[in-house]
């Protein structure tokens, strides 16, 4: 089975649960089949039994004791194990081979295991390299760009650094760019310490264009990132944030952390700004298009601290492609193959042909180059529409939600696909379409798949259908009669749940002419 249809740890203690209760006695998770905790695994009817009946605690016991009993059972069988309906016929990314440059050499040199996710793990790294392309999604009124966020999640040692070895790889000539231009900027600063302000001496500052971020960057200096491409070219142009360890992002001050999961969805659309406003001169103010590529690692624990309660309303989750490397105790952490010289030549080419589709010279960017996609919109809107059947079948807010973004983020990889298929310039048109539709289609599953694994539960929970009640007002004064006592006048406040004292009632009354006093206790209307 592939690695991507693996069940997720969480989901497998519930099912363990629930068998302990049932069958009252233990039971070991590696000798239970995945694909029986995999059932088990949603409430809603989103993962459901191909006859539609969802699995009860009573039933468990039968169904997995005749699956234990015949362990062969699923063997060149497993896409009937696949419960979601719509993957029973999931589509696979194209063999290595089949590859753009780049995804080729470094998927190609993975275990099986790890192809997928480091197909994944190379987009937003490339993407960064393609901030002048543009294309069209079918739903979208506006163009876009390559913009992509990644969360590889794994428990600790269990091979996430493959992750950083393909985003050095990659980013290398960006990385060593960003060095000089740190220097530039380096030079000046201690030149503005040495001479001041003084008497004009100091000359303007120079204009930097710094791609790579660490994950600890304060906000005021993204911005300023973000700022200077604008300043210096005109335009802004994609940044790139790789963290090892997503805890070192969510352990910087609650506010910091909070503006950047703001600035993360701000930086998922192309157009979307934001931006700050200080008096202070010595502060960065700035409104700008934040455009931000990020490839994070982090175990369970640390994604979910992450995407936390608001993270989740707020639509972090749907932004971000998320991969889980499964691991079990006693296996071995997946490593990649070392690039060979050969295949650092094949990047290096493509990075440079990247490279002067960007920059024309060091103070102008290149056009920007429409990418043509209209002949994918069928399957996009093929796709869209399966899973909006299946939404509505399923009553599932979670899917119908997660769906449409999955999809983007699979255009978006699709898209640059295509364009380094064209660099490349090795495959005629019909062959890119037919690798370019197949990379959509497996990415635009994959990415929901896990979207759903991970989340799918909780956003149901949190965005259950309410019971809206009419707002009735009390009509207090009506439901008096023309003589009332102090007493009467309690009475009818609490059986209306009202909280304000008598005494301010009748207070209010007197003094606007409605009622007089009668007795000590005794009040009559004069206004009906």
């Amino acid at each position: 089975m592939p690695a991507f249809f693996v069940p997720m740890r969480q989901s497998v203690r519930q099912v363990m649960r629930i068998m302990r209760h049932s069958m009252r006695q233990p039971i070991s998770a590696i000798d239970f089949p995945s694909w029986i905790l995999y059932l088990c695994i949603r409430k809603n009817n989103l993962i459901m039994q191909k006859n539609e009946n969802s699995l009860q605690p009573d039933n468990l016991q039968e169904i997995a004791a005749a699956q234990l009993s015949n362990p062969q059972a699923g063997e060149g069988k497993e896409d009937e194990f696949i419960m979601l309906p719509w993957q029973n016929k999931a589509h696979r990314l194209p063999k290595p081979k089949d590859l753009p440059p780049v995804f080729r050499e470094l998927v190609g040199n993975a275990p099986e295991v790890l192809r997928t996710l480091v197909f994944v793990a190379c987009a937003p790294a490339l993407g960064t390299y393609a901030p002048r392309l543009r294309f069209q999604y079918v739903y979208d009124q506006t163009p876009s760009t390559c913009l992509l966020q990644v969360i590889v999640c794994g428990d600790q040692s269990s091979g996430k650094s493959f992750a950083r070895y393909v985003q050095q790889i990659i980013m290398q000539k960006l990385i060593d760019r960003d060095s000089e231009q740190r220097r530039t900027e380096q030079k000046y600063n201690e030149m503005k310490r040495r001479k001041g302000k003084k008497d004009g001496q100091l000359p303007p500052e120079p204009k930097t264009d710094i791609v790579n971020l660490p994950p600890s960057v304060s906000i005021t200096m993204l911005m300023k990132r973000a700022d200077a491409p604008v300043v210096k070219y005109g335009a802004p142009r994609t940044l790139f944030m790789f963290a090892d360890e997503l805890s070192t992002i969510t352990q910087s001050n609650k506010r910091a952390f909070s503006d950047l999961k703001q600035i993360m969805k701000t930086a998922y659309d192309l157009g979307s700004t934001y931006g700050q406003d200080y008096l202070s001169e010595t502060s960065y103010s700035t409104v700008v298009d934040v455009l931000l590529n990020c490839l994070f690692c982090g175990t369970p624990a640390a994604i979910d601290r992450y995407m936390d309660k608001n993270a989740i309303e707020g639509g972090n989750i749907t932004r971000t492609i998320l991969c889980q490397l499964e691991s079990h105790i006693g296996d071995e952490p997946p490593t990649l193959k070392v690039i060979t010289p050969a295949q650092q030549q094949v990047i290096d080419h493509t990075i440079e042909q990247l490279m002067a589709a960007t920059y024309q010279d060091e103070t102008t960017m290149q056009p920007e180059v429409m990418l043509d996609t209209q002949w994918l919109e069928p399957a996009i809107t093929k796709w869209c529409g399966e899973r909006r059947v299946e939404a509505l079948k399923s009553c599932s807010k979670a899917l119908d939600v997660f769906y449409k973004r999955s999809s983007v983020s699979a255009f978006r990889i699709a898209c640059l696909c295509q364009y380094l298929y064209q660099l490349e310039g090795k495959k005629d048109e019909k062959t890119i379409h037919k690798w370019v539709k197949q990379i959509y289609l497996a990415m635009a599953d994959y990415t929901l798949y896990n979207m759903i694994s991970k989340w799918g539960t909780v956003y149901e929970q949190i965005n259950a259908d309410h019971v809206v009640t009419d707002y009735r007002p009390s009509h207090l004064f009506e439901n008096l009669p023309s003589e009332f006592t102090r007493d009467l006048l309690k009475v009818t406040l609490e059986h209306l749940e009202q909280t304000t004292p008598a005494k301010n009632v009748i207070s209010r009354w007197v003094k606007l002419g409605w009622i007089e006093k009668v007795d000590k206790n005794q009040f009559r209307k004069l206004k009906q």
